[in-house]
């Protein structure tokens, strides 16, 4: 997995590159990840490493037919180069990119239980505060944990949860 980061990192770099310059780095995203989620399909993920695929009709398919010529081009850079199933490495790569850039930072908060607004924006200003950039947070409730949350903002992880400190606990009673 970390060998397809390393392949996707110079595709997603150049594509975000292409389109800030072009003024179209949300269009480019939103296309990447429709065009990610076609490669995660067993069928055209398939077809990716048939003897006798098309790289014109994979293309095609995997651009859209509203796709401007540049993100067609950068489909058929992938296609020719036998890269187009590292789209979904491609995206991430995008997406972590166009948040440095933009001084913002995507981060999931699991938890127990709903957390109310007001606890949400705690959240996000404390992580704010502690990486200098502006947070999106997303919760996903996870009753595994017990109680407390874990978040993982990129590589940052924090983990407060009951579950972990119980984990924790036991490896230190069992050594």
């Amino acid at each position: 997995m970390a060998e397809n980061v390393t392949l996707a990192r110079p595709y997603a770099k150049a594509a975000f590159d292409f389109a800030k310059e072009a003024g179209l780095v949300d269009s480019w995203m939103k296309q990447l990840a429709v065009s990610a989620a076609l490669a995660n399909t067993s069928e055209v993920a398939q077809s990716f490493s048939s003897p006798d695929k098309d790289n014109d009709q994979l293309v095609d398919m995997l651009a859209g037919p509203d796709a401007d010529d540049g993100y067609k081009n950068f489909i058929k850079l992938m296609a020719d180069n036998d890269r187009l199933s590292l789209l979904p490495d491609v995206v991430n790569v995008f997406k972590y990119i166009s948040e440095q850039d933009a001084k913002a930072l995507s981060a999931d908060v699991y938890t127990a239980e709903q957390l109310d607004q007001e606890q949400l924006d705690k959240i996000a200003a404390s992580l704010s505060k502690r990486t200098g950039k502006s947070v999106n947070l997303t919760q996903h409730k996870d009753e595994s944990l017990l109680s407390g949350a874990r978040i993982v903002a990129g590589d940052l992880v924090i983990d407060g949860s009951l579950k972990a400190k119980l984990e924790k606990l036991k490896t230190e009673l069992i050594n």
